[in-house]
């Protein structure tokens, strides 16, 4: 079957087999992925989705949010090859990285309180790439917008 989009439309989504269809408005074309098996439960499945759940939890400011996507398309303009489709990827790498280089920091049970009352690099753009857990790009000393 030949797929083929009329003029005005932004792009086809929904789901044909096993495939999945969507459009993305920043690269403005429509991407296939496969459809994802059912995925037998496992531990590491289960601390996945703790993570998970309680990040999205942290209530996030939106000048954080804006901070990260500047910084987003900062990194995008100085590197051809980064592959990070919106700011919360880049938030969920920079939040493992923390964990990885403090260890006693647990993810799952994370709170926005502990991360400003310990003053967490994670708590500003700035100070994620001032710690190394973010790469230094050009203009991030102005990226200092709390959680």
């Amino acid at each position: 079957m030949k797929v083929t989009l009329k003029a005005g439309l932004k792009g086809y989504s929904g789901k044909f087999d096993d495939m999945i269809y969507y459009y993305h408005p920043r690269l403005r074309r429509t991407l296939m992925r496969h459809k994802p098996e059912h995925v037998k439960p496992t531990p590491m499945n289960d601390t996945y989705r703790s993570v998970s759940r309680n990040l999205k939890a942290l209530a996030i400011s939106d000048a954080y949010k804006a901070d990260f996507s500047t910084y987003l398309s900062k990194l995008r303009d100085e590197q051809e090859d980064v592959h990070y489709v919106s700011w919360y990827n880049l938030f969920i790498k920079m939040m493992w990285a923390l964990q990885a280089a403090n260890p006693e920091i647990n993810l799952a049970t994370l709170s926005r309180t502990q991360i400003e009352q310990d003053n967490l690099p994670c708590i500003s753009v700035k100070a994620a790439v001032e710690a190394g857990l973010l790469q230094q790009v050009k203009g991030y000393k102005s990226l200092n917008a709390l959680i």
